[in-house]
C-alpha cells in the first residue's frame, strides 16, 4: 500500500509540475503577443496616413498579402531550401573543425600559446571582408557560400571549447587522478561534461552567425538562396515582395535558434542550471 501510495504521489506531483510550468509558459505570451500586435498597428497607421513613404514602408496588410502570393510560387521554396542547405553543410564543416581544435588548444598550453595571436588577428577580420578573393577563388555560388560561413562561423565555437576545455574544475580533475583514472576516462567523465555547456553556447552562435552570412552572401554578390531573392525583388521594385522575403529570413533565423536552444537543452537536461530553469 505504501509503495503503491508513493507511486501515486509520484505521478501527482509529475502532474501537478508539469501543469505548473504550462501555465508558467502561457503566462510569458499575452504580453510579447500584444507588444507584437500593437507594433504592426502603428506600422500600418504610419504607412496609410503618410507619416512614412508608402512605397518605401507598405503596411503590414500588403507585405502579407504579397507573402500569401510568394509562398505559393517554387521559387521561394527552392531559395529557402538552397540556404538551408548551404547552411547545414557549413556548419558541418565547422564542427568537424572547430571542436577538435578548440579541445587541443584548450588541452595543450604549449599549442594554445603557439597560435593563439595567430588566431585572434585572423579572428579580428570580418568575414565578408573575404568576398572578393572568394569569388576570384570559387566564381558566385554555392562553394562561396559554404566557404563565408565556414570563414565566419567556425570562430564563437572553436573559442567557446577551448575556454571550455580549459575551465576544468581543478579540484575534480585532482580527484579524478586520486581515483586512479588515466587521461582518457579524465578528459571522458570530467573535461567533457565541464566543456559540455561551452560548446553548446558556441553550437548556438555559430548557428545563427552562419545563418546570417549564409543570407548576406547572396544579398550582397547574388547567385541563389534567399538573400538573392529578397535582392530581386528590391531590384525589380516589388517592395511589399522584398519585406515579406525578409519577413521569412526572420523567421528562418528564429526557427534555427529555437531548434539549437532545443538541442542545447537536451544535451545539457543534466546541467544544475538547466535542472533549475525547469
Amino acid at each position: 500500500m505504501t509503495a503503491r501510495g508513493e507511486q501515486s504521489g509520484s505521478r501527482v506531483d509529475g502532474t501537478s509540475n508539469g501543469t505548473r510550468i504550462l501555465s508558467e509558459r502561457a503566462r510569458r505570451w499575452p504580453e510579447p503577443f500584444l507588444c507584437l500586435i500593437g507594433a504592426l498597428a502603428i506600422w500600418e497607421i504610419a504607412s496609410r496616413s503618410g507619416l512614412v513613404y508608402e512605397h518605401a514602408v507598405p503596411p503590414p496588410t500588403r507585405v502579407a498579402s504579397a507573402l500569401t502570393d510568394d509562398v505559393q510560387q517554387h521559387y521561394l521554396w527552392q531559395s529557402v531550401w538552397l540556404t538551408l542547405k548551404q547552411w547545414a553543410i557549413g556548419m558541418a564543416i565547422v564542427v568537424a573543425i572547430a571542436i577538435p581544435i578548440g579541445t587541443v588548444l584548450g588541452l595543450s598550453k604549449a599549442a594554445s600559446r603557439l597560435v593563439t595571436t595567430t588566431l585572434e588577428f585572423i579572428r579580428a577580420i570580418p568575414s565578408i571582408a573575404a568576398l572578393p578573393i572568394l569569388i576570384l577563388l570559387y566564381g558566385i555560388g554555392f562553394k562561396l557560400v559554404v566557404v563565408l560561413i565556414i570563414l565566419g562561423a567556425v570562430w564563437p565555437l572553436l573559442i567557446q571549447t577551448m575556454y571550455g576545455v580549459r575551465d576544468v574544475d581543478p579540484i575534480a580533475r585532482d580527484t579524478a587522478r586520486v581515483y586512479g583514472l588515466g587521461r582518457t576516462r579524465i578528459f571522458k567523465l570530467v573535461v567533457v561534461p565541464s566543456a559540455a555547456p561551452y560548446v553548446a553556447t558556441g553550437l548556438r552562435l555559430a548557428g545563427v552567425t552562419a545563418m546570417i552570412l549564409a543570407i548576406a552572401a547572396t544579398l550582397i554578390v547574388g547567385g541563389g538562396g534567399l538573400g538573392a531573392a529578397i535582392a530581386g525583388a528590391q531590384q525589380s521594385n516589388r517592395i511589399p515582395q522584398m519585406y515579406d522575403r525578409i519577413f521569412v529570413a526572420a523567421l528562418l533565423g528564429a526557427v534555427i535558434t529555437l531548434i539549437l536552444q532545443a538541442f542545447e537543452g537536451r544535451l545539457l537536461r543534466w546541467h544544475p542550471s538547466l535542472r533549475d530553469v525547469a
